[in-house]
């Protein structure tokens, strides 16, 4: 009897830890973590039934083990010889992560913005301007000359950015003209136009939203077919063949009881896309749209549902990423800081996540959730996190000195690099750059010569 009562004790708490997150016991106790009080509020609660150290450790760890390579540099002259006290300095050129943020065309006559939006990101998701609604409100009227105009300036600072969106199956964001077509008309319109904004920027974007939000919404289906979201991808993928093609949802990783959207009917629906006939070598990617809100963040559904998903080995792009706080909260402000805070650590730490847009930047772009700066480009205390982790999470310049056996040893977050090594008699340099993440560099080893 006390057996049985002691494999029942053991099964319950494993059951518990699955539905909490078991990951979460990595420990690291030389990883520090912040603490920060808000009256009426602890913290704490986030993380139950674990502490904020053990959270942090295995964020930690997750993030050495996917977003870093430790290197070993291995300094020679040509002749073979190590080369003792040879200097390295290691400069990140870039990074495999991209921080992006939401953009519209009030970018375009303000230079002050432009130069704040190009030091910083370098992805960047359009809010309308590629939606269809706003390219051709009147039928047969297109007029491109927004989005023509962002992407110059997006081409010229080498801003990567999202094809947000082909279609949308949400009704309400249907033109008035769209919603009275026939089933036979509105496949016609809707083909042609697929057909003119993936031909007009066919191979300048990192990803095309092809058919936004076909989990919650289903204007296409309901007057085309239970395929037509599938068709429009394969039409798409057609034209547009080398492009990462996405769907894009909301409350996928947002809300634990939204029966529409969670991560197994994501993968479900992803699947059947590609099932369909065509469709079986295109390339396809999840997005996330990531819009919190002022409700407790379920920092375990957020960490179960981005493990999930990582499992179809697709790229994970956060693409609307906000925190919206009810404006009687009190220290609305503060607690809005610390759930951005830990959203936004949480979804690093998974290698899957290739990107994180911000929805918006700049209260310029009239942001009515969460804003970065105010009208002038002054840090809001959400611009002070975002800055806070940007500088967290790159190498930044390094400089070490090779040992008596020339070697030298660092650990870098993945990107491409530049490294100058100078002998230590003569002062002279010479400088390589490569890429550095464990299928570029799998044992971690650069061998380097010095000239002499």
């Amino acid at each position: 009897m006390n057996i049985f009562l002691l494999l029942l004790l053991l099964l319950l708490c494993f059951f518990f830890l699955l539905k909490s997150g078991d990951i979460t016991r990595a420990q690291d106790d030389n990883y520090a973590t912040e603490e920060q009080e808000v009256k009426g509020f602890d913290e704490n609660t986030l993380f139950s039934p674990y502490t904020k150290q053990e959270w942090r450790s295995y964020q930690h760890k997750k993030i050495n083990e996917g977003r870093k390579t430790q290197l070993k540099f291995m300094i020679t002259y040509p002749n073979k010889t190590a080369v003792k006290g040879a200097k390295l300095y290691i400069k990140q050129l870039t990074s495999d992560f991209h921080w992006g943020c939401g953009m519209t065309h009030r970018i375009l006559n303000n230079s002050a913005y432009k130069k704040w939006f190009a030091s910083k990101f370098t992805a960047a998701d359009f809010h309308n301007e590629l939606k269809w609604y706003y390219t051709e409100p009147t039928p047969g009227q297109e007029n491109y000359t927004d989005p023509d105009a962002m992407l110059k300036f997006t081409d010229e600072h080498g801003i990567i950015v999202r094809g947000h969106t082909v279609l949308w199956d949400d009704v309400k964001y249907q033109q008035k003209w769209v919603r009275k077509l026939s089933p036979e008309k509105l496949l016609q319109a809707a083909n042609k136009r697929v057909d003119s904004v993936v031909t007009r920027y066919k191979g300048r974007l990192v990803g095309w939203d092809v058919m936004n939000e076909n989990l919650h919404h289903n204007f296409f289906e309901k007057r085309l077919g239970k395929n037509a979201s599938a068709y429009f991808y394969n039409r798409v993928h057609n034209i547009d063949p080398d492009t990462t093609l996405y769907m894009n949802e909301f409350n996928t990783t947002e809300h634990v009881n939204d029966e529409w959207a969670p991560p197994e009917k994501y993968l479900r629906r992803l699947k059947k896309i590609q099932a369909y006939p065509g469709n079986s070598g295109m390339k396809m990617g999840i997005g996330l749209e990531c819009h919190y809100g002022a409700e407790p963040i379920d920092l375990h559904y957020v960490r179960n549902s981005l493990i999930f998903l990582s499992q179809a080995g697709l790229p994970i792009w956060l693409t609307e990423l906000d925190v919206k706080m009810d404006p009687t909260l009190e220290n609305k402000t503060q607690l809005q800081v610390i759930y951005l805070e830990e959203i936004l650590r949480e979804s690093f730490c998974h290698a899957a996540v290739k990107a994180i847009v911000i929805w918006t930047g700049a209260s310029i772009d009239g942001c009515d959730v969460m804003c970065m700066t105010n009208e002038k480009l002054e840090n809001t205390p959400v611009g002070d996190l975002i800055d806070r982790l940007m500088e967290e999470w790159k190498t930044g310049n390094i400089e070490v000195v090779s040992d008596s056996k020339g070697i030298s040893r660092v650990s870098v977050f993945n990107g491409r690099y530049e490294v100058t090594v100078v002998d230590p008699v003569t002062d002279v340099s010479s400088s390589v750059t490569f890429k550095v993440d464990k299928v570029s560099i799998p044992d971690g080893n650069v061998h380097l010569q010095v000239l002499g």
